[in-house]
């Protein structure tokens, strides 16, 4: 048998076996794409902007803690004036996401991420809505989706020579039978260039050997880091922690104005207050974290995980570069509509290819 035959059957066995499952998660993730702009709709992060300053954290806190006791305040997302504050709370089996508006504390919306149709959105294409054992599904059908994708490229080209231009525009006036198979040839030539990305990136958090051989190929293994951590005081002090978190987060929102800001609130003794600043539209560049001592306020040196981007070690930006990757983001808007259009194409070539393959069944 010839390498083409097999590549042929490969294709075929891949697709025919995992195909339906293929098209559920591609499709999922084409319509996760635009979730930024969703649940900006949906969890109301819109205001109306206002010529007075934010509500401090002391003040958010106040307001979670009356209208909603049972969750415990993890962070606050500062945005900018035309956007709510995002506050996440913590209630034992599920986190919540509130959104509070940022000149009058009143609370928006508030949301369990276990409800809710964009989250059973996110799950089904994250693990078709079947927990651990989906998830483990969708790491293998992720994984096969790739030589099925490669195969599909080179029989796609052909035996000899280069594929004329015919090859690369659908025949619209031309039998079901032929337009079915431009369109999953065709369309399938485009998307698969960029599903390559979206799959590779979709293994490297399914398996944990792909994260471990780039630690390893990007000399992370050799990397040592320092955990930052608050000094306790050996006296008792007259210190408020919210009146710190209020100053710092007053300081960063300021020095960072066209940024969003996040400001994680300690909960242990030693831990320290962790603020991560988001820049918008800075691609690798687009986090930088810092710390400061819950007790003082002061600023946390050292060579951290997660500390400066510019300082980030090769595998910490391959591992930031990802998420931007798989979704698109890190070409912008352009990136995201390219991943849109090629995760449709996607979930449409199971589809195409089986009627394909009917067709020569009920010929013979």
């Amino acid at each position: 048998m010839s390498i083409r035959k097999i590549l042929a059957k490969t294709h075929l066995i891949i697709g025919l076996g995992t195909g339906f499952l293929f098209s559920i998660i591609a499709l999922s993730g084409a319509l996760y794409t635009w979730e930024p702009e969703v649940s900006r709709i949906i969890y109301q992060h819109e205001v109306e902007k206002q010529d007075k300053p934010f509500v401090d954290i002391s003040t958010l806190r106040n307001t979670m803690q009356q209208a909603f006791p049972e969750g415990d305040f993890r962070t606050a997302l500062y945005r900018d004036q035309e956007s709510s504050i995002e506050v996440l709370l913590y209630v034992p089996g599920t986190y919540f996401l509130a959104q509070i508006n940022p000149y009058t504390a009143e609370l928006i919306h508030l949301q369990d991420m276990k409800k809710g149709w964009l989250n059973h959105l996110k799950n089904l294409h994250r693990n078709l809505l079947l927990g651990d054992i989906g998830r483990e599904i969708v790491h293998w059908v992720t994984l096969l989706a790739l030589p099925m994708l490669i195969s599909g490229l080179v029989l796609w080209w052909p035996l000899r020579g280069w594929p004329k231009k015919e090859k690369f525009s659908i025949k619209w006036s031309v039998s079901p039978k032929k337009l079915n198979y431009d369109l999953h040839n065709v369309l399938g030539f485009y998307a698969t260039w960029i599903l390559i990305f979206s799959i590779i990136t979709g293994l490297f958090w399914g398996f944990k050997v792909v994260k471990d051989v780039t630690k390893e190929i990007s000399g992370e293994n050799e990397m040592s880091y320092e955990s930052p951590s608050s000094l306790i005081p050996t006296t008792d002090q007259d210190s408020d922690p919210n009146k710190i978190l209020n100053m710092l987060i007053e300081k960063y929102h300021t020095e960072f104005s066209n940024s969003q800001v996040r400001i994680n609130v300690p909960h242990g003794k030693k831990e320290a207050i962790h603020i991560s600043v988001i820049h918008p539209n800075k691609g690798l560049n687009a986090i930088n974290h810092f710390y400061h001592d819950q007790y003082s306020g002061a600023p946390i040196q050292g060579k951290f995980l997660y500390g400066l981007s510019s300082e980030n070690s090769t595998f910490n930006t391959i591992n930031a570069m990802v998420y931007g990757v798989h979704l698109g983001d890190i070409l912008g808007l352009p990136g995201r509509m390219l991943v849109f259009l090629a995760s449709l194409i996607g979930a449409s070539l199971p589809i195409t290819g089986f009627i394909f393959w009917l067709g020569k069944n009920k010929k013979k």
